[in-house]
């Protein structure tokens, strides 16, 4: 930038024209003149094409850490929501412990309340008590015998 506005107004300089009091020029000194020139117009277009260059390189810098910033902030609720969702998992992991352990505790006194009527059920065969189901309503032992 500080190039560009020192060139701000520069023009170039005329060609030299042979000064009509002064002595000729040869043609070497001529050609040596117009090649100079022409170096110095090529150099300041050169000096330019660099200028625009760290121009676009740094545009381009920019927008780069712009896109960076951008991709640091989705990480960061990514990452967020990860913790969240695996206190969730692990939350949902524990209460289906427990509610399996909470399932066998059932099974278990199912199995034992079974165990229970089929053993009365058994004495009551045993003492002679084949008759109709008693006042409770549970079955007698020849209604499970299949």
């Amino acid at each position: 930038m500080e190039f560009l506005a020192a060139l701000e107004g520069w023009e170039p300089r005329p060609a030299v024209k042979p000064d009509p009091s002064g002595p000729a020029k040869t043609p070497e000194e001529e050609r040596r003149l117009r090649r100079m020139i022409s170096n110095r117009l090529s150099a300041r277009r050169s000096r330019m094409r660099k200028q625009r260059h760290l121009e676009n390189l740094r545009t381009h810098l920019n927008r780069l850490k712009s896109e960076n910033r951008d991709l640091s902030n989705r990480i960061g609720a990514v990452v967020h929501y990860s913790l969240l969702l695996r206190g969730e998992n692990d939350r949902l992991q524990s209460e289906s412990v427990s509610l399996y352990n909470r399932l066998a505790e059932i099974e278990h006194a199912i199995r034992f309340r079974q165990f229970q009527r089929l053993s009365s059920l058994t004495t009551a065969a045993l003492c002679g008590g084949f008759g109709s189901s008693p006042a409770g309503g549970e079955p007698n032992l020849s209604s499970l015998i299949v």
